[in-house]
């Protein structure tokens, strides 16, 4: 994804956090709030703060830290068991291909990791400063906190680009990935106010997106549709783990790397979906441009709100998950 891109889908991620605590139970309600009110203090952070990933730490190319890459070639193939809740809107289009044995190229996937580290990073982190005094060499500041978790939602997002979970090569020299990011950024761009000059969405004083495009226009763009799916989509919940930070990651998911391997799973199978690997395409993807060919561009269009609209879901979900991971590792200690 592209660098407004990722800024776009954390500042909805928290407008979506907003809707959804009104069907927590008060303590979670309780803590998402804080979560909440700690972010509103950097909105002009999320732009750079998102992007970093790609422009300071930059281990998306040979580092594999972006990517999950499976595969149905091969020898060394199995089932993935782990699959994301029934609220990931493109995992119904999926579910027939989910028991398919897939190879996992090990040299370029380590997503996942990256995200259940920098989670428990994020822990530590606020746990320390919380516990410190003010000015103490040792502590890290607020600031330091919100960076890391709009670094994690980075992580969090490319998880949901289909291209990043699979294994074909669909960046160089073929600009299947490339055409499709641009995708998304221009119509994010086209619709919400954003300087690039300054690196910041224009926010209103309650910290909401302003929209740039009319609504007559903007009500038949993909992004109207995504945050439709999004506003819709009620959080499953794990009724064992009713209580527990990782209650809406999915019933077979114990911790957000395996949370994360089963979204890269949908990733991957959507990724097959949109670019078919049979003819009259399997032979084109290193020359044709997506956006110029009929059936290609359809189908990114009308599975696009999907993504976009799991990727803000998973933002939230994730963000809460490692909120309440210090709160109640703190609980736990004075109990």
């Amino acid at each position: 994804m592209k660098k407004y891109t990722h800024a776009w889908l954390a500042l909805k991620a928290l407008e979506c956090l907003e809707q959804k605590k009104q069907n927590f139970a008060p303590g979670r309600k309780a803590r998402a709030e804080r979560l909440l009110s700690f972010m509103a203090d950097y909105p002009s952070t999320f732009v750079r703060g998102a992007w970093f990933p790609d422009s300071i730490i930059r281990d998306n190319v040979d580092k594999g830290a972006h990517t999950w890459k499976y595969t149905l070639d091969g020898t060394d193939k199995r089932e993935v068991r782990y699959r994301p809740p029934e609220h990931n809107q493109c995992l119904e289009a999926a579910r027939g291909e989910l028991d398919t044995e897939v190879g996992l190229v090990e040299a370029f996937s380590s997503l996942p990791d990256r995200c259940e580290a920098l989670s428990q990073g994020i822990r530590d982190l606020v746990l320390i400063t919380n516990k410190t005094k003010s000015g103490d060499v040792v502590a890290f500041n607020n600031s330091q906190v919100a960076l890391l978790l709009l670094m994690l939602s980075h992580y969090v997002c490319d998880a949901h680009v289909p291209v990043h979970c699979d294994a074909r090569d669909l960046y160089k020299p073929s600009k299947v990935h490339p055409d499709l990011e641009a995708f998304w950024e221009k119509e994010i761009k086209k619709h919400y106010r954003v300087s690039t000059k300054t690196e910041k969405f224009d926010l209103d004083e309650m910290g909401k997106l302003q929209r740039r495009s009319k609504p007559e226009t903007f009500a038949q763009s993909v992004i109207a549709q995504t945050e439709h799916l999004v506003a819709a989509t009620q959080w499953e919940i794990n009724p064992t783990q009713k209580g527990h930070w990782r209650a809406y990651l999915g019933k077979t998911n114990k911790n957000l790397w395996d949370y994360m391997v089963s979204v890269c799973l949908v990733s991957f199978h959507t990724s097959l979906r949109m670019f078919p690997d049979e003819a009259p395409y399997q032979s084109q993807y290193d020359t044709i441009r997506i956006m110029k060919d009929d059936t290609l561009k359809a189908s990114v269009i009308a599975q696009t709100p999907a993504i976009l609209a799991d990727a803000i879901t998973s933002v939230a979900v994730v963000w809460l998950a490692t909120w309440e991971r210090w709160e109640l590792l703190v609980k736990e200690h004075v109990s």
